[in-house]
C-alpha cells in the first residue's frame, strides 16, 4: 500500500506540472496565433495537426494508471485460485446447494449400481451422464441469458469455467470410476475362466490317469 500512495503521488505530481505546462503551451499557442494572422496563406499554422501527437496527460495518467495496475497481483498458485474461486460461489443460495444435491445423488447411485447393477444398466446410466456434459454448453447458454431467475450472480460465462467445474468435473470422475470397476470385473471374470479352464484339464488329466491304470491292472491280472 506504501507503494501505491508513493506511485500516486508522483502521478499527481507529474499531472499538475503538465497541467502548469498545458497553460503554458495554451498561452504560446494564442501569441503564435496572433502573431500568425500577421503573414500570408503560405505560412498559416495549422493548429489542428498538433491533435495528431495527442495530449501528454494522456501519457502520464495511462503510466500511472500501469504502475498501479502492477501492485494489484491476482491469485498466482493453484492453492490460490482454488481459494478465489471457493470464495467468488455463494454456497449458501438454492442453485449450488441444488447441484450439489444432484452429484449426491448421482454418486449414490453409481455406488448402487457398481454393487448390485447389471451390465446394461450401467451402460445406460453412464450414457445418461455423458448426454448431460456433452449439453454443458448449451445449459451455460440457457443460464447466462436467465440466471437471474435461479441465482443471485452470473456463473455463466463465456468459457464455461464454472459448468466444467461444477457440473462435467464431478460428472466424468463418476463415469471413470464406473469405467475402471468395470473393466476391473472383466479382469476378474477373465481370470476366472482361466482358472477354470486349468481346473478342467487337470481334471481330464486326472481321468486319463485313471483309465490308464486301470487297462494295466487288467493286464496285469
Amino acid at each position: 500500500m506504501e507503494k501505491v500512495v508513493q506511485v500516486l503521488e508522483e502521478g499527481y505530481q507529474i499531472l499538475s506540472g503538465a497541467a502548469t505546462q498545458m497553460g503554458e503551451a495554451s498561452s504560446n499557442i494564442q501569441t503564435t496565433n496572433s502573431a500568425a494572422a500577421d503573414f500570408d496563406g503560405d505560412e498559416d499554422i495549422d493548429l489542428e495537426d498538433m491533435g495528431e501527437y495527442g495530449s501528454p496527460l494522456m501519457g502520464m495518467a495511462d503510466s500511472v494508471m500501469s504502475d498501479i495496475m502492477s501492485y494489484q497481483v491476482g491469485p498466482q498458485t493453484p492453492v490460490e485460485q482454488i481459494q478465489a474461486f471457493k470464495a467468488a460461489i455463494t454456497w449458501s443460495e438454492p442453485f449450488i446447494q441444488c447441484l450439489l444435491a444432484f452429484h449426491a445423488v448421482v454418486i449414490i447411485a453409481a455406488i448402487a449400481l457398481t454393487k448390485k447393477g447389471g451390465i446394461y444398466t450401467r451402460m445406460g446410466f453412464m450414457i445418461f451422464l455423458a448426454i448431460i456434459v456433452r449439453l454443458a454448453e448449451r445449459l451455460n447458454i440457457m443460464g447466462n441469458s436467465r440466471w437471474k431467475e435461479f441465482a443471485t450472480q452470473n456463473y455463466f460465462d463465456r468459457s464455461g469455467i464454472f459448468m466444467g467445474i461444477m457440473l462435467c468435473a464431478p460428472i466424468l470422475c463418476v463415469c471413470f470410476v464406473m469405467l475402471f470397476a468395470m473393466l476391473r470385473e472383466a479382469n476378474n471374470l477373465l481370470v476366472d475362466v482361466k482358472s477354470m479352464k486349468i481346473k478342467a484339464q487337470q481334471e481330464e488329466q486326472k481321468k486319463k490317469k485313471s483309465k490308464e491304470e486301470k487297462k494295466l491292472r487288467k493286464k496285469k491280472d
